[in-house]
């Protein structure tokens, strides 16, 4: 089992704590996605954060817990907005509730376009058990995904054969857009990007509407 990694600090006011962390990490992540992790020092991100060395090891054991607070922070409150805006979405058909989920995750990614490529960018720097608490968050996305497909298939709205993969692609479609965005803003504006892969997924996944109403009365009679 992987030991949970752990962020050292010499304060036992955990208010404190965290008021003066979410201050450095919004400095650092200025600093940080500018210059980037390897060419950055201590003394510069104290000097961003309007501090001294040493007053930021007492909130930050290293350059590297603090790397992992950014990542981290985004990605699992990234995480608890998705699973909070599925369950608002539970009792919409799964096609409206995907139409739904798919443009709140890529306006997340639209609004976070730097510290989406950041994060692919400087996850590698950090230990195997820091990577594993932020692979976690993103498993916890792509649940959300593949459990909202799975229901479409159930309800006979999706014609998946493989919903953990189409949960993948999704994903990774949101992604491209701060990835990519050098060539992708040349050829279309967020919306229309968003448009056109939300019209693929389904083109790609929706039953034809004579099927599903098919399904829906072998389901009826069978009850």
């Amino acid at each position: 089992m992987t030991e949970e990694f752990k962020i050292r600090t010499f304060s036992s006011d955990e208010a404190l704590v965290r008021e003066r962390r979410n201050h450095i990490v919004r400095c650092s992540t200025k600093v940080f996605t500018k210059k980037g992790y390897d060419r950055t020092n201590i003394r510069e991100l104290a000097k961003a954060c309007e501090m001294s060395a040493g007053a930021l090891y007492h909130y930050f054991g290293s350059k590297e817990e603090i790397l992992y607070s950014i990542i981290n922070s985004a990605t699992s409150q990234q995480a608890g907005s998705m699973e909070d805006w599925a369950n608002e979405l539970a009792t919409a058909s799964p096609t409206i509730a995907l139409v739904e989920l798919m443009s709140k995750f890529y306006e997340w990614h639209n609004d976070n376009q730097d510290i989406t490529l950041f994060g692919y960018q400087e996850t590698k720097n950090l230990p195997d058990n820091a990577r594993q608490s932020i692979f976690d968050s993103e498993a916890r996305i792509l649940a959300v995904f593949e459990k909202l497909l799975t229901r479409g298939i159930e309800e006979g709205e999706f014609n998946i054969d493989n919903p953990k993969l189409i949960a993948h692609d999704i994903v990774v479609l949101g992604h491209a857009w701060a990835l990519r965005r050098w060539h992708l803003r040349k050829h279309w504006t967020f919306k229309t990007y968003v448009k056109k892969q939300t019209d693929a997924m389904l083109r790609a996944i929706t039953i034809d509407k004579n099927t599903t109403v098919a399904h829906k009365q072998r389901k009826e009679s069978s009850r």
